[in-house]
């Protein structure tokens, strides 16, 4: 862990964090001088921080944190009757409303929209996709 501290959630409309790896705290940005590595978003009550390090992509949350690469279990799936979703990686996994839970327009055989309003559903989507992950750590890679 050659950075123990690094800024995320450069995206827009929200606010800049600094995530203590060690311990996944995170804080307000003060005029921090950090290297902006990855995203932290909230799901299911958690706030899940997404990063890159060391040309590997890891998801944190608190002080647990996974690789996101072919050798980790990931899954990510819908109880449709429950209208909940359930997202695995090891030997976490956490069950919480579905993002469609409230839409009474969702039609649950149209083409899947989860990684836009799910973070977790978008994690998943990028341990499925190598060429797609790879480009996002080469994003956050140069970011400092």
């Amino acid at each position: 862990m050659k950075e123990p501290r690094i800024i995320v959630n450069h995206l827009p409309n929200r606010p800049q964090v600094v995530l203590d790896k060690a311990t996944g705290a995170l804080t307000p940005v003060h005029g921090e001088v950090l290297p902006i590595r990855g995203a932290c978003s909230p799901a299911a009550g958690k706030q899940f921080c997404l990063y890159e390090e060391d040309g590997c992509l890891f998801l944190q949350l608190g002080e647990q944190r996974w690789e996101i690469e072919s050798g980790t279990t990931v899954n990510y799936y819908h109880d449709f009757d429950r209208k909940v979703s359930t997202f695995s990686i090891g030997e976490f996994q956490i069950e919480y409303e579905a993002w469609w839970a409230h839409d009474p327009g969702f039609n649950k055989f149209a083409p899947e929209e989860d990684e836009d309003f799910d973070f977790l559903a978008y994690v998943y989507q990028l341990w499925m996709n190598d060429s797609r992950r790879e480009a996002l750590i080469k994003r956050w890679a140069v970011s400092a």
